[in-house]
């Protein structure tokens, strides 16, 4: 019992386990409209290149949260703006944005004179989570559950019937750029707990084990918050344990998770068994 009550004596774990089930929450719910939309790309972009937001706003002595999402919402309206240009592939466009603003934050982020440590916003600090930092996470996560919630609906013909969601009156493309904000407010949320690098581990890897397991969209959403949750709450104790990095710690269970689940669900998944998520 020790084992389990010991991480939650002290103040700064008690703010991490909170901030780990923050993004536990919400992660895995927008993160289950990127596995199904197969953007996992896009959101791997995001989380690589808010580094340059993070930099400019510690060089100038801003919140880096704030300048997180100022790096997002850049990031979402220029993937939109060179998105039309049908000479270059989405998927071009998403690696040069996501490589180039990674670039930008670590160059920024080499040149600050304050020792301050590069890992420190790729991998995070969750272990330094202010209250303030909680309840603006609490926020934005909010926000960002009450959007897929409202827009359940559109997403789910957007993403399975996009002929038929543009015949019903569906604004494809404005459910598109909605999912890519949300993405920007899961990096942002993210960003002292997982870091930025481990992002895309807390988006996918949950939702991923759930498809597994679920029938419909609504159980995937139900169990990848319950995976995102379980995986933060779990890497977090371990990580207090073994005394090693909280982000890479559960990005590791996050993915031994998927491999169980995985090898459980094989004889499941045979080709005559496979059914599609309703």
């Amino acid at each position: 019992m020790h084992w389990l009550t010991d991480p939650f004596h002290a103040e700064f774990m008690q703010r991490a386990f909170i901030a780990a089930i923050i993004i536990g929450v919400v992660a895995p719910v927008v993160g289950t409209w990127v596995v199904l939309r197969r953007m996992a790309n896009l959101g791997d972009a995001m989380s690589h290149g808010t580094l340059a937001g993070v930099g400019i706003a510690y060089a100038a002595g801003v919140n880096v949260l704030v300048g997180a999402m100022g790096a997002g919402l850049i990031i979402a309206v220029l993937l939109l703006l060179f998105s039309s240009n049908r000479r270059l592939g989405q998927e071009t466009v998403i690696t040069v944005l996501g490589t180039a603003f990674f670039a930008l934050g670590v160059v920024v982020i080499s040149r600050l004179d304050t020792g301050v440590e590069l890992s420190h916003f790729l991998f995070g600090r969750v272990l330094t989570v202010q209250w303030s930092d909680i309840w603006l996470n609490l926020g934005l996560g909010t926000a960002a559950v009450l959007v897929v919630a409202a827009l359940f609906g559109d997403l789910r013909l957007a993403t399975f019937d996009h002929v038929q969601a543009e015949q019903v009156g569906v604004r494809v493309e404005l459910v598109q750029s909605v999912l890519v904000l949300l993405l920007a407010i899961v990096v942002v949320i993210s960003l002292r707990t997982v870091g930025t690098v481990m992002t895309i581990t807390l988006l996918v890897t949950p939702p991923a084990t759930a498809r597994l397991l679920a029938r419909n969209l609504r159980q995937m959403t139900m169990w990848g918050v319950a995976f995102g949750v379980g995986e933060a709450v779990v890497g977090l104790m371990l990580s207090y344990h073994l005394s090693s990095a909280p982000g890479a710690t559960i990005g590791l269970v996050a993915a031994a998770a998927f491999a169980v689940v995985f090898g459980v669900t094989l004889p499941r998944r045979m080709p005559h068994h496979h059914r599609p998520l309703d």
